[in-house]
């Protein structure tokens, strides 16, 4: 997942990671976050000289305070730099260069992107309410801005002046033009002004009610109260970390160290279809109604641009073009599992038949991933909670930053976090000796805290006026089980995670590289700021580290032992990889489609009853009545219209791996050329062109289709 604040729209683009596997999940709430110190806390006007060194959102913004004055402060410098350039309105063209107009609007941008990245961290990740409350207070503060921007003729004369002289740009400074005079077009520049106004409403709106979708979902944890005996099935270890209450009832909740474990193992169906039910209506019937509230909105907004849908509007500019592009795409997808996912489904009927179920039953969700588990027990003798052993999560953790050093070429330094919480810890990141970035992980649950896995960007890379390079900055927010103590003591039960969540660590990872190996000139494309169907490319390629022998033997041992993961063990796990792709795949094209359906239909719909219709013809487990899983689905906002992105970019990934298998995958020199070639180039070229400048050819989708099918 990865969360970024950009202009164009500045539309807080939230990318979610979406591999096969189940998503990782929190435990119990960490304990309160430690006091800042005083002197960790800048002054407000250490801000107010912007755009000359790589000033330090964590040290600034952990107070109400500081975190409005991060926003404040930055959009303050945007405001003054804009109106800078909209000054040399009807001024001579030889005073129209490169640096004085798009140039100049790039700084903007990366004010503007300054301003709202940590605000938006603080608002998902800070214990205190008050601090959250006040991060919240700057996503509508960008907006406005954003907005103004883009509906300002007076800067656009200015850029538009420039642009006729025909200066010769090369690489992303073309772009950059290219791209910011179709994005006044596309935002409303060419509107009359009342169509205007109406524009700047709707921005607002769409704004304000995306965040409270988030809000709800974040805030929203189930519980269920069982009788001891209904966690048979599960680990020990969870058993352990789940004591029975003074009313004889253990609590599971619907958080996803709890939900996901719960559902795979447990022998006690009903209880996990109850939890079922509490995780998909997540959110609630607030969340139902915003989002067909939002699907409105966004539709009035499209057909005031003269957009048919909010789909066709979205796709634009991206790689897909057009939603008809994305519809054939998903079809070419739905066919290529069709037969897979077929026989896969069969086999889960038989298992579920052989539990003492009938052939004719509704098999809901919540089932897929416990008779997978089985049925990989079964076939290919793969136990799943054995291999959870083997991955204690500092262990995990010290591993996947010893590949990633040893990858591309890099010092990774902890130094202190002075963070928001006590459970944060911050990394430096050098290369050749030389400082280029640093990392935060914040890895495990708490109360309020945000409910997946993402990157967020706190800091983009970019080249000063001053010809300094602000150094980018991010951080891991994550909800892995966490150690008792932050460290596993003699007879505290370890803190294990399951191998998805292995996988999802270093698929987040793949994002926290992308952002911070950038040598982006402009911050508007800098790290991972590329076009959203093409960002989860890195992470998703990735991901396949964590199936590696040579990788996994340099961290997975048995956490009582110290042991390496035995060969048979390794060997089913590898066999029984592709037992259940198909079916997951089918599960994000039905994902991809209730998106596009969502987004292409005139609104005035019943959202759940397309959800309904839409699974019904595309997945073959079953609806469950009185759930609306559209109240938690958070891709829908940020990734409206686009949940496609994640098969798309995965075409691309399973490419690039072919040359990686083919050299090593821990060959330095294929790795470093994969960071020369894209992960430094950012968004700033054509991203297919990158990907065959890696590959010496162009992309072709040969590796994915075998991947679908379970070849690869």
């Amino acid at each position: 997942m990865f969360r970024r604040t950009l202009v164009p729209s500045l539309a807080l683009i939230l990318c979610a990671c979406a591999s096969a596997v189940p998503a990782p999940a929190p435990v119990a709430p960490a304990q309160a976050s430690r006091t800042t110190p005083t002197a960790a806390i800048l002054a407000p006007d250490t801000l107010k000289a912007p755009m000359t060194t790589s000033f330090d959102p964590v040290a600034v913004g952990l107070t109400a305070n500081g975190v409005r004055s991060v926003c404040d402060d930055h959009l303050a410098a945007a405001k003054t730099i804009l109106a800078e350039i909209r000054g040399r309105a009807g001024a001579p063209a030889e005073q129209l260069t490169y640096a004085t107009t798009i140039g100049r609007f790039d700084d903007a941008v990366a004010e503007i992107s300054d301003a709202g990245q940590f605000p938006y961290l603080m608002a998902v990740a800070h214990p205190d309410k008050a601090v959250r409350d006040a991060a919240k207070e700057c996503e509508p503060k960008v907006e406005q801005v954003t907005t103004s921007l883009y509906l300002d003729a007076q800067l656009a004369s200015v850029l538009k002046a420039y642009a006729a002289k025909n200066e010769k740009l090369e690489g992303e400074r073309a772009r950059l033009l290219s791209d910011t005079l179709r994005d006044f077009r596309r935002n409303g520049l060419e509107l009359p002004s009342d169509a205007q106004a109406r524009l700047r409403e709707l921005n607002k709106q769409i704004t304000d009610l995306g965040q409270q979708f988030g809000t709800n979902i974040a805030s929203s944890t189930g519980h269920v109260s069982l009788d001891p005996k209904q966690l048979a099935g599960l680990p020990p270890e969870y058993v352990s970390n789940h004591p029975v209450g003074p009313d004889g009832k253990v609590s599971i909740s619907t958080d996803y160290p709890d939900y996901f474990p719960f559902v795979t193992y447990a022998k006690d169906r009903k209880a996990a279809l109850e939890l079922d039910v509490l995780f998909t209506n997540r959110g609630g019937d607030e969340n139902v109604k915003i989002l067909e509230k939002l699907i409105a909105l966004r539709n009035e907004k499209a057909k005031l641009l003269g957009y048919a849908t909010w789909a066709d509007y979205q796709t634009e500019p991206r790689m897909a073009k057009s939603a008809k592009t994305v519809n054939e795409f998903l079809a070419e997808v739905r066919e290529a599992v069709r037969a897979p996912a077929k026989a896969e489904f069969a086999e889960f009927v038989k298992e579920h038949v052989a539990l003492g179920g009938k052939a004719t039953d509704p098999i809901p969700p919540t089932d897929r991933y416990f008779l997978e588990d089985r049925l990989r027990n079964e076939k290919y003798s793969f136990d799943s909670k054995e291999l959870s052993n083997y991955f204690e999560v500092g262990a995990v953790t010290k591993g996947l930053l010893d590949v990633a050093s040893q990858m591309y070429g890099l010092e990774l330094t902890q130094v202190p976090a002075e963070a928001w919480h006590g459970d944060v810890t911050a990394y430096e990141v050098r290369s050749d000796g030389k400082l280029i970035g640093k990392f935060y992980l914040d890895l495990y649950p708490r109360a309020d805290k945000f409910k997946h896995a993402a990157m967020f960007p706190i800091r983009s890379g970019k080249r000063l006026p001053d010809g300094s390079y602000q150094l980018p900055a991010a951080v891991l927010e994550c909800n892995f089980p966490r150690p008792s103590g932050l460290a596993s003591k003699p007879g505290e039960a370890p803190a294990l995670m399951e191998h998805g969540d292995v996988v999802t660590f270093f698929h987040e990872f793949g994002h926290v590289l992308h952002h911070l190996l950038t040598k982006s000139e402009l911050a508007t494309y800098s790290g991972a700021n590329t076009v959203q169907d093409f960002v989860e490319a890195p992470s998703q390629m990735f991901e396949e580290w964590a199936w590696n022998r040579d990788v996994l033997d340099r961290f997975a041992r048995h956490h009582a032992t110290g042991a390496k993961i035995p060969d048979a063990l390794f060997t089913a796990m590898k066999r029984s990889r592709a037992f259940g792709r198909a079916l997951a795949t089918q599960r994000q094209v039905f994902f991809a489609t209730m998106d596009l359906e969502y987004h292409s239909r005139a609104p005035g719909f019943d959202s759940t009853k397309v959800l309904e219709e839409v699974q019904r013809a595309n997945y073959p487990f079953a609806y469950v009545p009185g759930t609306h899983f559209q109240s938690s689905f958070g891709h829908l906002v940020g990734y409206d219209a686009g949940y496609y992105s994640y098969q798309w970019a995965l075409s691309l990934s399973r490419d690039v791996l072919t040359r990686f298998k083919r050299e090593g995958m821990l060959n330095p020199t294929t790795a470093r050329a994969w960071r020369d070639d894209v992960l430094s180039k950012g968004g700033g070229e054509d991203e297919r062109a990158l990907v065959a400048h890696f590959l010496g050819r162009e992309p072709n989708e040969q590796a994915y289709v075998a991947f679908l099918k379970g070849q690869d």
